[in-house]
């Protein structure tokens, strides 16, 4: 019995009633939003302790969800019309379905996301999360958001269309023709995006082809190799594969946010496998670590890609051998292996068990919760009756016909957009409707080795076979084309008229070792519509013949180790070579410092040198430290001597994470 209480009027007691389901209610919401509070620190608890102390020091490295992707369109595919596919038709009635009454936080879900996975298109989605958040996270994971979050509306289209009342409002208002007719666009619409996506990474490979790794593996695992650290070069996403199976170490890393190195945190680069296609950065990156491996016990290199050779080879590095499956191995030899001992930073032991425990009890809590309470349910009862929110007792009797008006229109708008947007593409990528495209086209054939598609751009009247054409490019720039990465092309018209065309083209190529810009002036003429490059005239004249003649020691070691697995005996090891400096001054060039000299191997083995330079002030107080990188011979026979020079730059500072100075004063 309850008590009783006295009431004057109606509205008196409708409020009592009013006030008694509110509290009851307000508790009930309370204690779930303090639970759920509860649980959510708890959950990101050891994540926010971890970020205080251990910082994100790592610069914004470019990323192509952060694009433009009016101007740069291969990223607008990548990242937006991919990831949403068929359900861009389908937007209107998916905004219009999370934005009824119930669903209404889904709808302000869902539109955030969908602004912030349009990258850098307009400047909303760096003012909702701020330079700094903007700059780290990848946008491309909102559109995936977003996708996820309309497959329910999706499917929900889909049966209205099939056998619900939108299927009977278009056959009562347009026919059952123009019903079939559209649900077979949209089918086909839905076909041809499974197949354009799955099919694209055949026609333009993000990836290397697949390395079997067994070898790598054997060669790490044999005579100790294991106890130095490694870098892959050319390996993209494999490089990861690759560190999962063995116990040697490796510098790069695919997890950005872990790094620690400040060679690798104040530069804006992914990984140093793929260094070349970040340009002077990702290549300036890359030397660091090739021209002082000590410093990082980096022995070993497996490259993929003989665009590191050169700066491979003039850094001191060795070609050891080539691996079964096609790796080549780069070897540098005084560099000590990695300390037994390395330091660890420690956690608290709660903190672990809450690593450990946290992630796992989540899927676990989430899979009795939801599913694992049907089979009790089921299983008590007699009748293996689902519950009522899995009968799906929503009726579908009347669509909206404003929706409908709307998706017809937006879906005509979007075919008018695609028609454009193929349509520029074809003005873009005819290489042989301008002369720029014929000059662009032929550029880029060249930077990626397709001869046979740069010869069909030369005048055929010129009558120049491929074989005479591909010997042409070999002797005249084959250095550059075997070695470099087009970066950036720019091209003038000089001279003009309805058949012929000269042009002077300016190209800067990336090289392992510095960046090169080259000028030529081509010549074009339009027959049948199509414009042509005219082959360039070589010079045909004979060099005189010339004596050269080099007398050269060369030493094989044999060794004395025995075939066991224990260490290398004190007999075995050979004796350091000694060096002498023969000269060395510091000199300035240009408001650079640099160390010039020569040096000499003086003992009667060879040696394998490493020079490294440091500047002092007044108060023998280091100011800078750098090596000799390819400036000098790394490897000396006996008597031999080579110059050198020490260049500082501005990743020699000592405080790397410092941005690179104008000047420097030794003073």
């Amino acid at each position: 019995m309850f008590p009783r209480e006295q009431v004057n009027s109606m509205k008196e007691v409708t409020f009592k009633i009013f006030l008694k389901s509110f509290f009851k209610l307000f508790k009930r919401i309370v204690s779930f939003g303090m639970l759920s509070l509860v649980l959510i620190v708890g959950c990101i608890l050891p994540y926010w302790i971890n970020s205080k102390a251990n910082p994100i020091t790592q610069v914004p490295i470019p990323h192509g969800s952060r694009d433009n992707f009016l101007e740069i369109t291969s990223s607008g595919l990548v990242f937006f019309l991919i990831p949403w596919g068929v359900l861009l038709v389908l937007l209107p009635y998916i905004f219009y379905r999370y934005y009824s009454k119930r669903y209404l936080f889904f709808g302000l879900s869902i539109t955030i996301c969908t602004l912030l996975g349009t990258g850098g298109t307009t400047t909303i989605p760096l003012k909702i999360l701020g330079e700094t958040a903007f700059n780290i996270l990848t946008l491309d994971r909102f559109t995936l958001w977003a996708s996820i979050m309309s497959l329910p509306m999706l499917g929900e289209f889909v049966y209205r269309f099939v056998e619900g009342d939108l299927k009977d409002l278009i056959q009562s208002k347009f026919g059952a023709v123009y019903h079939r007719i559209t649900g077979g666009i949209l089918a086909g619409l839905f076909v041809f995006m499974v197949i354009f996506t799955m099919s694209l990474g055949y026609f333009r490979p993000s990836q290397p082809q697949k390395i079997k790794m067994l070898p790598i593996v054997n060669f790490l695992n044999q005579d100790d190799h294991d106890k130095w650290r490694f870098i892959t070069l050319g390996f993209g996403d494999q490089m990861a594969w690759l560190s999962t199976q063995t116990h040697a170490m490796t510098v790069d890393g695919n997890y950005h946010s872990a790094r620690r190195l400040p060679e690798l945190t104040t530069r804006p680069i992914e990984r140093l496998e793929n260094s070349k296609f970040k340009g002077v950065a990702g290549i300036g990156s890359l030397q660091q670590f090739l021209t002082t491996p000590e410093k990082y016990n980096l022995k070993y290199i497996f490259s993929n890609d003989k665009f590191y050779d050169p700066i491979l080879y003039f850094c001191g590095w060795q070609r050891l051998r080539q691996l079964e499956n096609g790796i080549m191995v780069w070897e540098r030899l005084n560099v000590p292996p990695v300390s037994s001992i390395l330091p660890k930073e420690d956690v608290a032991k709660w903190l672990k068990i809450m690593w450990g425990i946290i992630p796992f009890l989540t899927v676990l809590m989430a899979f009795i919760l939801n599913i694992q309470m049907l089979w009790i349910n089921a299983l008590k009862t007699r009748i293996k009756a689902l519950p009522d929110f899995l009968k799906f007792p929503s009726t579908y009797i009347k669509f909206n016909r404003n929706i409908l008006r709307i998706t017809h229109i937006w879906s005509l708008l979007l075919a008018i957009l695609v028609c454009y947007g193929i349509y520029l593409f074809y003005l873009k990528n005819d290489s042989q409707r301008s002369p720029k495209n014929t000059i662009i086209a032929y550029y880029d054939a060249l930077d990626f080795k397709e001869f046979e598609k740069a010869h069909r751009l030369i005048d055929p009247n010129s009558k120049l076979p491929i074989e005479q054409y591909m010997l042409q490019v070999s002797v005249t720039d084959g250095l550059l084309i075997s070695y470099a990465k087009m970066d950036a092309i720019k091209t003038e018209i000089n001279k003009y008229n309805d058949s012929t065309v000269t042009a002077k083209v300016t190209s800067q190529w990336i090289t392992p070792l510095e960046k090169i810009e080259k000028v030529d002036y081509k010549s074009l003429s339009k027959h049948n519509g199509k414009w042509y490059l005219q082959p360039d005239d070589l010079n045909n004249d004979v060099p005189p013949d010339q004596l050269y003649f080099a007398n050269t020691t060369q030493y094989f070691n044999q060794g004395r180790r025995r075939i066991t697995t224990e260490q290398t005996h004190h007999e075995d090891v050979l004796k350091q070579p000694v060096l002498e400096v023969l000269s060395a001054k510091l000199v300035k060039h240009e408001g650079s410092y640099a160390i010039i000299g020569e040096v000499q191997n003086i003992d009667n083995v060879p040696a394998d040198v490493i020079l490294k330079g440091t500047l002092y002030n007044d108060d023998n107080k280091e100011l800078a430290t750098y090596n000799a990188k390819y400036h000098v011979k790394h490897r000396l026979m006996p008597k031999e001597s080579s110059s050198f020079r020490i260049d500082f730059e501005g990743i020699a500072w000592s405080k790397t994470q410092d941005s690179i100075p104008d000047t420097f004063n030794p003073r």
